[in-house]
């Protein structure tokens, strides 16, 4: 039996991946799902797992907390990976490759689609602050400091270059201090605030949200749902992430390699991908993937918007022990 962390809110779309693993190896999964990254590293550290999917930023704080094993690149067809997502300055770590790419998406602005301003074909970050959507905006606690703070760079109000805040403590603070200043005093512009993909879907779902700081695959949802938002890539790039399979310190290799190797085929990858709502690393997955995704992905990321991703910087302990304190004042402020 393998044992799989992975996210909440899918289970229809994995259970269909597991069911072919299972017809295409004979190996059966179990499968326990978790609301986000923090909640998978707590829950890792408390159970015996095979296989985990933290993102690329993530790998380090793994390895260091002595959760995860190396893979072998043969073993699990790591050549069958888009050369564009090998990450390899990420995913090998001294010497070892500790992670294997799988999934890849971002997180944009999701709109209601009567309330995108007639002839845009984009938006910037700083229109999610806009006061015409006081009252009806979705929003992560911390993530909405990589929104905000990516829109006041790009308008000149920041002390240092955002991506300064993961390489340096101080420098994090003194954009910090400035980006929760901004977002203090737009706190009552927060309808809801969201955590996971089910918060972050229902959000938009119950009708108190028409605008949002939100990933690609929460839209992907509503999209298959019929209803009517959309995803759009901002001017200043949609924050994008890598997602990784790891392999428990303590796991059964083969088990766990296995089944990497095979979400690395086409098949798998796009089962996998379809499952979640985002986007394959496999080589081929891409063209296996249902019509409605195929034509959600074109529509969220036109050809311009894939030249100006932004992929996320690893985040030290030090940043994510800030950012919580941020995050958590950011809240507060909106309840009061």
């Amino acid at each position: 039996m393998l044992k799989i962390l992975g996210w909440a809110g899918y289970d229809a779309g994995l259970q269909t991946a597991f069911d072919s693993f299972r017809q295409d190896t004979g190996i059966s999964v179990s499968f326990q799902g978790v609301r986000n990254q923090d909640d998978m590293h707590a829950l890792a550290q408390k159970q015996a797992f095979d296989i985990a999917c933290p993102t690329t930023d993530r790998l380090v704080s793994w390895l260091n907390s002595g959760l995860i094993a190396a893979l072998d690149d043969a073993r699990i067809g790591y050549d069958r990976i888009d050369p564009a997502f090998h990450a390899d300055a990420h995913t090998i770590i001294d010497g070892n490759r500790m992670g294997s790419p799988n999934i890849w998406g971002g997180a944009g602005v999701g709109i209601h689609r009567d309330h995108v301003p007639p002839g845009a074909d984009t938006l910037c970050l700083i229109d999610l602050f806009d006061p015409v959507h006081a009252g009806r905006l979705a929003m992560r606690e911390d993530t909405a400091f990589v929104a905000a703070g990516r829109a006041l760079e790009a308008a000149g109000k920041l002390p240092f270059p955002f991506d300064d805040s993961y390489r340096s403590e101080a420098r994090m603070i003194a954009n910090y201090d400035v980006i929760g200043a901004f977002l203090t005093d737009r706190a009552h512009h927060v309808a809801r605030f969201w955590f996971s993909e089910e918060e972050g879907t229902d959000a938009f779902r119950s009708g108190d949200c028409l605008i949002g700081y939100s990933w690609d695959s929460t839209m992907a949802q509503l999209y298959r749902e019929n209803l009517p938002y959309r995803f759009v890539a901002p001017i200043e790039g949609a924050n994008c992430y890598l997602q990784n399979f790891v392999l428990g310190a303590t796991a059964d290799a083969g088990l766990g390699q296995d089944w990497i190797a095979w979400v690395n085929t086409p098949k798998g990858s796009a089962l996998y991908a379809s499952a979640l709502g985002v986007n394959p690393c496999a080589k081929g997955a891409a063209d296996l993937m249902p019509g409605d995704m195929r034509a959600f992905f074109r529509a969220s990321y036109p050809p311009e918007a894939l030249t100006r991703l932004w992929w996320q910087p690893e985040q030290p302990v030090w940043f994510v022990r800030n950012r919580g304190d941020y995050a958590r004042r950011y809240r507060a402020a909106a309840r009061q």
